[in-house]
């Protein structure tokens, strides 16, 4: 039997996710219940066009953890790690780890296939991503 492929094992559940109504809007529920500092970051956020924000940021982030830094893979991330960097969001690095958690709780509510596996397979591909904005920060 081939090796499963975490990103592609990813992109299908993230499909799943993707194809469930409420799931970006879970996700931020979640979110912004994790802290004051997370409600205060989103308080004047339209919604409607964040969710798609993050759904495309999440496709970008699973496409640069498929090639090296610098390939053409990873297109958008220095566009990401500069909008959430200190001289515009300013998003800390230490938020990356409740955002993660929060959308692995997402997920597991919303992909009916999630299992230990998937969740390895969110946190390896999304891993190069929020390491990438934690270090442009």
């Amino acid at each position: 039997m081939p090796a499963v492929d975490p990103m592609e094992t990813f992109r299908a559940s993230l499909k799943r996710c993707l194809a469930a109504p409420d799931f970006l809007l879970d996700f931020y529920g979640l979110f912004m219940a994790s802290s004051d500092e997370v409600r205060e970051k989103f308080k004047d956020t339209d919604f409607k066009r964040q969710t798609r924000v993050l759904a495309d940021s999440l496709w970008v982030m699973s496409v640069a953890a498929q090639g090296q830094a610098g390939s053409p893979a990873w297109g958008d991330l220095p566009r990401l790690a500069e909008r959430h960097s200190r001289s515009d969001l300013d998003i800390r690095p230490g938020l990356y780890d409740q955002w993660l958690e929060c959308l692995l709780e997402a997920a597991r509510k919303h992909d009916p296939e999630f299992s230990p596996e998937l969740e390895t397979a969110w946190r390896e591909t999304l891993a190069v991503g929020i390491e990438y904005l934690r270090s442009r920060y």
